[in-house]
């Protein structure tokens, strides 16, 4: 079977156990995932932040040179371990990704899939701070929301914040595009 066939499935099964941690009933469509993926050049050094069953990472390989410039972290381990069988040269951390932004090197872009509308608000305030002090001077944090809640946190923190509307997404979906951490 191929891996996209098996992942809404396997997706909704996580969510239903798991749902402030997955955080959507499916996986981002490919579409949205490479609109996810578009401000990423070639060179990039890429984290991704709750990779889920991989459809963001399919569009983050479409854009890299090679898979070793991606490290995912994916927190629940049923899902991890469908990622790896489907991605076994990509670099996959089973973790909290807070822990591995506090032990991460500059980045040139952080992608996330992490439903931070529904983390607990000092979570939420760690994890951005460390976003923006992890990425380079010319990086770019992308993440997925299903509102426009972490907007004004966003602009807190960074100078240029882009949302984009998904409406197509299931469920429809925002997708910000975050420059130049202040």
């Amino acid at each position: 079977m191929h891996p996209t066939k098996s992942r809404p499935l396997a997706f909704f099964k996580q969510f239903l156990a798991h749902p402030r941690e997955v955080g959507a009933i499916l996986p981002t469509s490919l579409r949205t995932a490479r609109v996810m993926a578009s401000p990423i050049r070639s060179t990039d050094r890429v984290l991704e932040m709750g990779a889920g069953t991989g459809t963001i990472t399919e569009a983050i390989l479409e854009r890299i040179e090679d898979p070793s410039q991606l490290t995912s972290v994916e927190l629940d381990p049923e899902l991890a371990k469908k990622f790896r069988t489907n991605y076994p040269n990509v670099h996959l951390v089973v973790g909290d990704a807070e822990e591995v932004l506090r032990n991460l090197s500059d980045t040139d872009a952080i992608i996330s899939g992490i439903p931070f509308t529904v983390m607990k608000k000092d979570k939420r305030e760690r994890m951005f701070d460390l976003i923006k002090n992890r990425l380079s001077p010319t990086g770019v944090f992308v993440a997925i929301q299903y509102s426009l809640s972490t907007r004004k946190a966003l602009q807190s923190i960074f100078r240029s914040v882009e949302i984009r509307w998904s409406p197509l997404n299931v469920p429809p979906a925002f997708v910000y595009i975050c420059r130049d951490p202040k």
